[in-house]
């Protein structure tokens, strides 16, 4: 390391490359650069500082610059960034890509519905509403807002056993409008960082749990039975009790349309041509397989409904078709707040204890899917300009009858691999959805049953995850805890509850080390004899270092007593005699006349202690005393011993002494020089019992040999 002083620093040798760290044309068409003797004319440092406590400078810095000027205005629109931008390449690539997944989210709309337990249009009013918002409030470009399965499910678990299907749908618009309510109340004040709370195996655990249930729910739908079920356990005794009326035909066109969907998802073409195909043609070949894998949904749905039209027309009764859709464009409508003679309150009720957890688990949902395509295509989210959007999106859905939406991973994914470029790519799935609404409608009450639940079936498997119980158990097997109470929690009561048990967990797991500090005490007996030849009389002394491994904080505050009391203050040492081993295998019996006990507190972290800790120390502290026990803090700062120490144990030592002492004991100590000041910095602060009266030891000397052990110290 170079010393501060020096003025100028010279880096010579072939290892120093000009040019290396930022292009220069002037080196880069030289052949052989010369060695230069480079020499620092001019150096500038900057500090930036982030996190910490927080503080009222810090929240108001906060609001001001999140709604109080231009630019954080401006941000409220990125699509005033983008869009003066916007060229025919833009075009092009953002109508392939929304039209792409048009195809997708409206099969798919449609079966998700039927998870939410909403009619079949409800899944279309909200794909296409969430979509033109996030065009002008979004930030990832990849990101496609609408229905999807987790937040479907928690829909539809929050509505009573005993709704009709017009309450259901009231209660989802509405449930939609307070989701959008709460999550731009949390982007107001910037509280996107909740989510930052739930840990991975949480979500794991949630999504995965969420996924069997809906897979395990589907089947019912998918063999044309019929019982009313909430969780796997009542899933499980409907099967059981109504396995001997499966329909045949359901069954069969199920599982055709989920094996047809599986295969088209795995079907690709190499690059290489095969079968002496020409090249031109094989590269045709591949965009054409290409299309119809990704357009598999809507082809099945497309297949699957002119069979259920064939049979209908027919009349053969063997398959279960949708029969009523509501076709045509919802109009434009502010959410009902009453109905059935109740009030807005009594409706919130039902429905309020769910909106938390819908609430946190579409913020989490649609924030970490940007996330991830932002990390993959390099480009920046805010994450709090992302719950603008998802909040807005929601309010905007209940005004078309739409329920909560959140960001998909699967129609993310595809759009992405579609080439999207911009988020005008939503405007045109929204376009998309629409068009389905106007002039499709009236062939939607033709969709088998069991089609949709294939689709449903399918769409969901990417949903679980595996390979995460392997990497917990390799790396940190307390996490398993976590994830598998929120499996099982979801298992046995419903994904709301399981999810709060899981966060329940992992905040356990947060906090035990906070509540239950790792604090070493290093215990050491010396035994001492009066007269080597003839040893009879001896003194024991006992010495203990208390060392905290980080700060303690108040849940740790009675811990740290507890832990005084029962390791040291009251550990008996009433051997008065000891045998002693000599050279010759002899043994000598000595009488113990003398029993001294230090304890040594190292308060390097004492500094990040909250006040509730110190106090407690400071109860140790006088426990210690009472009990004829010397001990002595180190490293520790002089506001904190202020607080430590007791004040009658201060008062006999002056105001200048105490100072200097105070002031010295908290250098920062080099590794070189931490034994040596260590034992010298015990002296500025040493209590002693002597006759039951305490006394502050104070060293004239102390500040001397601190200087004189730092001036033996090379400069580092």
């Amino acid at each position: 390391m170079f010393h501060p002083s020096d003025s100028r620093v010279a880096l010579v040798g072939d290892n120093f490359k000009p040019g290396s760290g930022v292009h220069n044309p002037a080196f880069h068409d030289a052949e052989a650069p010369p060695n230069y003797h480079w020499v620092l004319e001019d150096e500038k440092t900057r500090t930036s500082e982030t996190g910490g406590d927080l503080s009222w400078r810090k929240i108001r810095d906060a609001l001001r610059n999140g709604c109080c000027t231009r630019t954080a205005w401006r941000r409220r629109l990125p699509i005033s960034y983008w869009l003066p931008k916007y060229s025919w390449l833009d075009f092009r690539g953002d109508m392939v890509a929304g039209l792409t997944v048009g195809l997708t989210v409206v099969p798919q709309g449609l079966a998700y519905a039927q998870i939410a337990r909403v009619p079949l249009e409800y899944g279309l009013y909200s794909a296409f509403m969430g979509c033109f918002a996030y065009t002008v409030f979004g930030t990832a470009k990849d990101i496609t807002l609408g229905p999807t399965a987790v937040l479907s499910l928690m829909t539809g678990a929050s509505f009573p056993k005993s709704a009709s299907e017009s309450d259901r749908a009231h209660y989802a618009i509405l449930l939609s409008f307070f989701v959008g309510i709460v999550q731009l109340i949390l982007a107001v004040f910037n509280l996107g960082f909740l989510v930052d709370f739930i840990s991975a195996p949480v979500i794991s655990g949630f999504t995965t749990a969420s996924a069997f249930l809906i897979l395990y729910a589907q089947i019912k739908t998918l063999t044309g039975l019929s019982f009313s079920a909430d969780n796997l356990i009542d899933h499980t005794e409907g099967y059981i009790r109504t396995i001997k009326s499966v329909n045949g035909w359901d069954t069969l066109m199920g599982i055709i349309c989920f094996t047809v969907l599986l295969l088209m998802k795995d079907l690709k073409l190499g690059k290489k041509p095969k079968w002496s195909i020409p090249k031109r043609r094989w590269n045709i070949l591949r965009e054409v397989v290409r299309t119809i894998c990704v357009t598999r949904y809507a082809l099945i749905i497309v297949v699957a409904t002119g069979i259920g039209y064939y049979v209908t027309e027919k009349g053969y009764k063997g398959l279960s078709i949708v029969n009523t859709v509501k076709g045509g464009i919802p109009t434009m409508a502010p959410p009902q707040l009453t109905w059935d003679n109740r009030t807005v309150i009594d409706h919130f009720k039902v429905v309020g204890s769910h909106i938390p957890m819908i609430v946190l688990v579409g913020a989490l949902e649609s924030i970490a899917v940007a996330k991830a395509f932002a990390f993959q295509f390099q480009y920046r989210i805010e994450p709090t300009q992302e719950l603008w959007a998802l909040g807005l999106s929601n309010v905007l859905c209940s005004f078309f009858h739409g329920y909560p939406v959140t960001g998909s991973f699967t129609r993310s994914a595809l759009k992405a691999q579609s080439g999207v470029r911009t988020p005008m790519g939503c405007t045109w799935t929204g376009a998309f959805v629409l068009l389905a609404l106007g002039v499709m409608s009236p062939a939607f009450k033709y969709v088998p049953k069991a089609a949709l639940s294939a689709v449903i079936m399918a769409a969901i498997l990417i949903l679980f995850e595996f390979k995460i119980f392997r990497d917990l158990w390799l790396i940190n097997k307390k996490e398993l805890l976590s994830i598998g109470v929120t499996i099982i929690v979801s298992f046995t009561t419903s994904v709301d509850i399981g999810i709060l048990s899981g966060i329940g967990v992992s905040m356990l797991l947060l906090l035990w080390p906070i509540a239950r500090p790792s604090i070493i005490a290093n215990f050491k007996e010396s035994t001492y004899s009066s007269h080597p030849q003839n040893p009879v009389r001896g003194k024991r002394v006992i010495h203990t270092d208390v060392t905290p491994q980080g700060a303690i904080y108040f849940p740790a505050a009675e811990y740290l007593r507890d832990f005084f009391r029962d390791e040291i203050i009251d550990r008996d040492y009433n051997e008065m005699s000891v045998t002693i081993s000599k050279p010759g295998n002899d043994e000598t019996a000595l009488d113990i006349a003398e029993i001294n006990e230090e304890i040594v507190f190292n308060g390097l972290h004492l500094t990040q202690s909250d006040y509730t800790t110190l106090r407690a120390l400071r109860a140790t502290v006088m426990n210690c005393a009472k009990a004829n026990k010397k001990i002595t803090f180190i490293n520790t700062d002089p506001r904190v011993l202020r607080i430590v120490l007791p004040k009658e144990m201060r008062s006999k030592a002056s105001k200048e002494n105490e100072e200097v002492g105070l002031e010295i004991s908290t250098i920062v100590l080099s590794e070189s020089t931490a034994e040596r000041l260590a034992s010298v910095s015990r002296k500025s602060v040493d209590f002693q019992s002597y006759g039951g009266e305490k006394s502050l030891v104070s060293d004239d000397t102390f500040a001397e040999e601190i200087l004189d052990v730092q001036q033996k110290q090379p400069m580092e």
